[in-house]
């Protein structure tokens, strides 16, 4: 309330829009991994994957026993690893070019969303990230990777 008695007007942006990811330089379509950013925090960065039965690549992958493959999962670090360096002002042709990936269990059907938690940091044109994934409460896999972002020429 503010002096007058009426209610105060508060901005508040929903989590989707704290990074524009459709004006990033993400692949597109199926490819894109990561479906929103909720948090972006200095050195950090938080973002989801929406997964669930409908999930276009459990019907592909492994039909009868699907599982969520782990190139995904790598191709969603990086891709979080890359919009932490565009929240950064970092703009340019953004390539993973070292990972490391340690996987600790499987995410099936019934996991509905990932979430993937980094710490990035950056030196020049390379952005060094540890990235936890988690689905529920359950972990998923701990990565490391490196990200360059090559100049447009």
């Amino acid at each position: 309330m503010n002096n007058d008695g009426a209610s105060a007007v508060t901005d508040v942006r929903p989590c989707a829009e704290l990074i524009d990811i459709d004006a990033t330089f993400l692949p597109v379509g199926q490819m894109r991994q990561i479906s929103r950013v909720v948090e972006v925090d200095g050195q950090g960065i938080t973002g989801e994957v929406d997964l669930g039965v409908e999930h276009w690549v459990f019907a592909q992958h492994f039909p009868g026993d699907p599982i969520f493959p782990g190139a995904l999962i790598i191709e969603a670090a990086g891709q979080l690893v890359a919009l932490w360096a565009w929240s950064t002002g970092q703009r340019g042709r953004p390539r993973l070019v070292r990972i490391g990936a340690e996987f600790h269990n499987p995410v099936g059907q019934d996991d509905p969303q990932l979430m993937l938690r980094a710490q990035v940091r950056r030196k020049r044109h390379l952005n060094f990230g540890t990235i936890e994934v988690i689905a529920g409460v359950i972990r998923i896999a701990t990565l490391e990777c490196v990200l360059a972002i090559l100049p447009i020429v």
